[in-house]
């Protein structure tokens, strides 16, 4: 049976349910932690350097550095959001939310709930078709480059320059969701190595399911 391709006119967001789903997984999972749970680090492993506030903290500002930094002038033809604190928001080069201003949980909560409602009224307002139309140039694969065969179409060489590449807004919603969840990923791994329970089941998507990942488990 030939598979049914999706109509291209359908609203983007029918392609990414994590972004639907994201918050109430990430919920779930650090549910009842404390904060020195919260904040532990090992020098065990290099997943574990970076704690599981650190983790959720580096989602929200992806989120926020991706699409209002680089996206920008494309997806919101009617001004930047967030644009009197985006640059706390990107918090270059920690790549996480800056630490003065959010914090606790709830305030790093919070701004991943702002930061994936922004994603999701971009998703709604483009099509199938348009995330695969609108582009930018980047200086080369970077991170993306580790799964982009797997999504065709959404990373090339410019052919005028092949220095130069050429990812679609399709590509960065993946290159996010994998980010995403390889993030939760390690805050499970985190709280395995504190002897807690995880809660959750992760979609097998993202750079945590690259068999070249480092996938040591305490």
């Amino acid at each position: 049976m030939v598979e049914e391709l999706p109509n291209p006119n359908n609203p983007a967001l029918t392609l990414f349910p994590l972004f639907t789903e994201y918050e109430g997984m990430v919920v779930t999972e650090i549910e009842g932690l404390t904060d020195d749970q919260l904040d532990w680090t090992s020098s065990c492993w290099e997943w574990s350097e970076w704690s599981i506030r650190n983790n959720i903290s580096h989602v929200a500002s992806h989120l926020f550095r991706w699409y209002i930094l680089r996206w920008g002038d494309q997806i919101f033809p009617g001004g930047i959001p967030f644009r009197d604190e985006v640059d706390y928001l990107a918090a270059m080069p920690h790549r996480q939310l800056d630490k003065e201003q959010w914090w606790s949980i709830d305030k790093v909560l919070l701004k991943l709930n702002e930061a994936l409602n922004m994603v999701r009224e971009i998703l709604s307002s483009e099509t199938i078709a348009s995330i695969n139309n609108k582009r930018i140039e980047t200086e080369g694969p970077g991170f993306y480059g580790q799964i982009a065969d797997r999504y065709p179409g959404t990373l090339m060489q410019d052919t005028n320059d092949p220095s130069n590449w050429i990812m679609t807004l399709e590509g960065c919603f993946h290159h996010s969701e994998g980010e995403l969840v390889t993030h939760l990923y390690n805050v499970q791994r985190l709280k395995r190595a504190q002897g807690l329970k995880t809660n959750v089941g992760l979609p097998l998507i993202g750079y945590w399911t690259l068999p070249s990942w480092d996938s040591t488990e305490p």
